[in-house]
């Protein structure tokens, strides 16, 4: 026999090798009932405390955007107010310079007959049409569908998808 390198066989351990675990693993259970219960309880509680709080804040802000219509609210009157006599001046100052060639003809009167009915002392609003018959369409239009927003009444984000022509009669 010729004089070669020695091999040496390895050999299991002492003992044997461990047990081959070639059975089926499942997975280690994430969401079991101990931790989902616990969690769904939680999220409703929370859930719960955040409606309480903001619609106490929305009461709030309701009331404080109610308190301050009722302060101004004379002051929006009085403006109101003014604007439609500044309508009604405007309106007699076109009549007389329309009809400063006719004569004898006074303002406010049909030939001498009184236009508007007044009850002694007591104001009687002419009504709208006769007011804005000198005015813009977009002026009257204006006026009769004037309504105060307590909201935020700048422009939206979702104003420039509304057609003009819609526009004016939903803001």
């Amino acid at each position: 026999m010729s004089k070669g390198p020695q091999y040496q066989q390895e050999m299991p351990p002492p003992g044997g090798y461990r047990k081959f675990n070639w059975e089926r693993t499942y997975p280690k259970v994430l969401w079991r009932p101990g931790v989902i219960i616990p969690g769904l309880v939680g999220c409703a509680v929370f859930g719960v405390y955040q409606a309480y709080y903001q619609k106490k804040h929305r009461q709030t802000q309701k009331f404080e955007d109610r308190d301050i219509l009722n302060a101004m609210e004379p002051f929006i009157s009085a403006e109101r107010d003014r604007e439609w006599l500044r309508l009604l001046k405007k309106n007699r100052e076109i009549e007389n310079e329309l009809m400063k060639d006719v004569p004898g003809w006074k303002t406010g009167t049909w030939f001498g007959e009184p236009v508007y009915y007044t009850l002694g002392e007591k104001w009687w609003d002419p009504a709208q049409l006769e007011i804005f018959a000198h005015s813009p369409r977009k002026s009257q239009m204006d006026e009769m569908l004037f309504h105060h927003h307590s909201e935020y009444s700048a422009p939206k984000f979702y104003d420039k998808w509304i057609p003009e022509v819609l526009g004016r009669y939903i803001w």
